[in-house]
């Protein structure tokens, strides 16, 4: 009998080296884990049933392989073990040699009728028992290994499934989702909503991190969403902190009739000059005029993007002084696809962020989060009600997202009250 010992970093690949080394016929007398991690296996050659007296009848270590090679160990392994089996119950009853031969033993010995060392070895016989019930347990323990992953992974798939069902709850975008689904690893524990909402906070651009404008700031977007009404708070709040020296109105909306009565109405109020800006005086040599001034507003007509007009006003936006800064009022109850058409359009002027207004009138903030993170727009105010001047403050992106998600809670419950009536 031929002993031949072989080592690799795991199991599958110490078997395969037994096969290419030893062949088909090759009989596992032990494997172990040694102290450096590899495994290392004894095989025999020409196997006469008779067990060396340096091969342990145990591994020191159970060794841990997948069940992808578990057949490739048993074919062999298990087919030798029941050749003992099979000769194993005649030991000991008085039986002839003759009826302890087993058929597969003997057709290997070259010379017939010769009975089996191991069956004559008692020591043999009990060893093979050992190795057999190792065998069985390693087999047992790797499909409960199975049973317990297939469990654990249906449990994280159904954890991820619930919470991108909650992300897209918020109105945020498909794309916006699967970002986030890969950039934060769910451990299915309590703060991974905490995590994502982190991470979502971290995308949003904020515009500043002051309390608020100064220089010369134009408010540009489509009619009705709050562009003069944004102008009036944050004049009234600059009144306020710092007096009535530094501000001046400025409107270049002469499209509709009586369109700069609102804005005369503020600077009235707040005791600040207005300026209107129509077809005998120009954009450049009024904030010239008011160069000196910290707080420079400049309010703009309200068009939609398929406004023919829209394209004169652009143009006197483009011809502006490079000290202008463009705002791009975004109402939060309009629809994504409508909001990201206005960016598309006014972006061609050089957009320096933009205001989400009418946060308190929309049932869902996340298609507005999902348009300026995806188009990359600075936020610089968010404004939340008709009450001047506390109904707008600077942007801050945590609690932009906590007024996300209020808002789809706060509208999710109130659906369901009236949905059942409760």
């Amino acid at each position: 009998m031929q002993i031949r010992r072989f080592r690799a970093p795991d199991m599958r690949q110490a078997i395969r080296k037994v096969r290419d080394a030893v062949g088909p016929d090759a009989v596992i007398l032990s494997n172990q884990r040694l102290p450096t991690g590899e495994i290392e296996i004894v095989a025999a050659l020409d196997y006469d049933g008779s067990m060396p007296t340096n091969i342990s009848s145990k591994p020191k270590d159970k060794p841990s392989f997948s069940s992808k090679y578990q057949s490739e160990l048993s074919s062999d392994y298990l087919g030798r073990i029941e050749e003992a089996k099979q000769a194993e119950p005649a030991y000991g009853k008085g039986a002839r040699e003759s009826e302890l031969e087993s058929p597969a033993v003997e057709s290997r010995r070259p010379v017939k009728n010769e009975t089996t060392s191991a069956v004559n070895n008692p020591e043999s016989v009990k060893q093979l028992h050992d190795m057999e019930l190792e065998l069985k347990n390693v087999k047992a323990m790797l499909e409960r290994s199975g049973r317990n992953e297939g469990l654990k992974r249906s449990a994280v798939d159904e954890n991820s499934s619930r919470t991108e069902r909650k992300l897209q709850g918020l109105g945020l975008s498909d794309a916006i989702v699967a970002q986030l689904m890969r950039e934060v690893t769910l451990n299915g524990r309590e703060d991974d909503w905490n995590r994502l909402l982190a991470r979502l906070a971290e995308t949003i651009p904020v515009a500043s991190s002051s309390d608020e404008l100064r220089g010369c700031i134009a408010f540009m977007g489509p009619t009705g969403v709050g562009k003069t009404t944004s102008i009036g708070k944050i004049a009234a709040q600059h009144v306020l902190k710092y007096g009535t020296g530094g501000v001046v109105l400025i409107t270049t909306d002469t499209y509709r009739i009586a369109a700069h009565e609102q804005l005369r109405t503020f600077g009235r109020i707040l005791n600040v000059p207005v300026e209107v800006v129509n077809e005998y005086t120009d954009l450049n040599d009024v904030l010239d005029k008011y160069a000196d001034y910290s707080l420079v507003l400049v309010d703009t007509a309200g068009m939609n993007p398929r406004d023919s007009n829209l394209e004169r006003q652009l143009l006197m936006m483009k011809r502006a002084r490079a000290n202008l800064k463009k705002m791009l009022v975004l109402p939060c109850t309009s629809q994504r696809q409508v909001l990201k058409s206005v960016v598309d359009v006014y972006s061609q002027v050089g957009l320096d962020g933009c205001v989400l207004s009418k946060l308190d009138e929309s049932a869902s903030l996340g298609e507005a989060v999902s348009v300026v993170v995806e188009e990359g727009l600075p936020v610089a105010y968010i404004a939340d009600g008709q009450r001047i001047p506390d109904d707008i403050q600077a942007a801050r992106a945590h609690n932009l997202i906590s007024r996300v998600v209020y808002t789809a809670e706060h509208y999710s419950q109130l659906y369901g009250q009236l949905k059942y009536g409760s």
